[in-house]
């Protein structure tokens, strides 16, 4: 007779959660195979969990906690009246792209535009710092066993970094179960372009000291101004910059979260399990409804992030934060995480529109909203607020 399978312990769970990227390295976040519930799909849980963190639930409460003594107290009705709804002032036309690249330009002429030669440029300052950083705190361990030429040489020019980078992105697209492979004589494993493109042993020690911040300017974890991407916050502002200033966006947005797959250990990561990457880093992103353009993101990190803070809860932050350097006559589309009637009166008072699914028990709806039962599929049933009467 075979044995009872045991249930995993909460200790286990949390260790098969927690493990490092070399253990976990060959489970897949896609295709787990189990049955799904939808009604989890918006829920997500911090691993590694701390004071300063907050859950989704955390910010359903926060919604329903908000300020008791605002004056804002709308009334519905169920009369519509279209006449009074104004769109002229939100009408917005056009967007698209905003360079001088002549049409056939390359792949790498568009990346160089979104990852500038400044950024490059920076990005080999500090890791030739770290490198040499690196070499000076370690010299008493390697000098004394012979070792008498450090073998990292800095890099010279931001070509051969670009070379760098460009080699990590082939390895994002041809996966292969080690670095090395890359490099093998195996027709099976090696590829010719990145044996072409720099040699094995000057990419591993690139990779090994590869510093986007400047550590000499960099902040301890005791301090009251960390937070856990504040060594890339330079990097992404640039980046951010760069987004805006190429593209004009079009008149329909939307703002959701995004998943970056990552198994290693990370305070911020995050575990939602009926996501297609169950398990990674929040990023909130406003991108265009239209081919999905990434016009502004924020790192969710908890409670100790750039988001500014108030009493309309955590989806209220995300969106006006995101939708701050908007033009007027934009639409925005949210789901029941960020939708609640004091956003979309802030963002109409904006300039901005927005259409989104709403919780029944959001703060300020009409009182009967939860007893409407529709009559089937394609039914509707409208309320329209009669002090801001594009409030529907």
């Amino acid at each position: 007779m075979s044995k009872r399978k045991r249930e995993l312990t909460k200790e286990e769970i949390e260790a098969i959660l927690l493990a490092s990227d070399d253990s976990v390295s060959d489970l897949s976040s896609e295709d787990d195979g189990w049955p799904v519930d939808d009604s989890l799909a918006d829920v997500s849980f911090i691993l590694n969990n701390d004071p300063g963190d907050e859950t989704d639930e955390d910010q359903a409460n926060d919604e329903e906690a908000a300020n008791s003594a605002s004056t804002f107290k709308p009334s519905w009705t169920e009369q519509m009246e279209n006449g009074q709804i104004d769109l002229k002032q939100h009408q917005k036309y056009g967007g698209g792209p905003k360079h001088n690249l002549h049409v056939g330009s390359e792949a790498g002429d568009y990346f160089k535009m979104l990852f500038t030669n400044d950024m490059c440029e920076k990005i080999r300052e500090n890791t030739n710092k770290y490198a040499e950083f690196v070499k000076s705190a370690t010299i008493d361990k390697w000098e004394p066993i012979g070792i008498k030429k450090w073998r990292c040489k800095p890099i010279e020019d931001i070509e051969e970094l670009f070379s760098f980078i460009a080699i990590i992105l082939i390895m994002g697209i041809a996966k292969l179960p080690r670095i090395k492979d890359y490099w093998s004589s195996n027709p099976m494993l090696g590829n010719d372009k990145v044996k072409r493109t720099m040699a094995r042993d000057r990419f591993v020690d690139i990779y090994r000291f590869f510093h986007i911040s400047d550590r000499e300017n960099e902040v301890s974890p005791n301090d009251p101004s960390f937070y856990m991407m504040r060594k890339l916050d330079p990097f992404m502002s640039c980046l951010r910059s760069n987004f805006q200033m190429h593209f004009e966006p079009y008149p329909h947005l939307s703002v959701d979260e995004a998943m970056v797959k990552y198994k290693g250990r990370l305070g911020i990561v995050q575990y939602m399990p009926n996501k297609p990457v169950k398990r990674g880093i929040k990023v909130w992103a406003l991108c265009t409804s239209f081919f999905g353009y990434v016009y502004n993101f924020e790192p969710y990190c908890g409670k100790r992030d750039k988001l500014p803070r108030n009493d309309n809860g955590l989806g209220y932050s995300v969106v006006t934060f995101l939708t701050k350097n908007l033009s007027k006559g934009h639409h925005i589309y949210i789901d029941r995480f960020y939708t609640s009637v004091v956003l979309m009166k802030d963002l109409l008072k904006s300039g901005i529109y927005a259409s989104g699914t709403v919780n029944t028990n959001r703060k300020y709806l009409p009182t009967n909203i939860k007893n409407v039962k529709l009559a089937d599929n394609g039914s509707s049933k409208c309320f329209q607020c009669i002090e801001e009467p594009n409030l529907t």
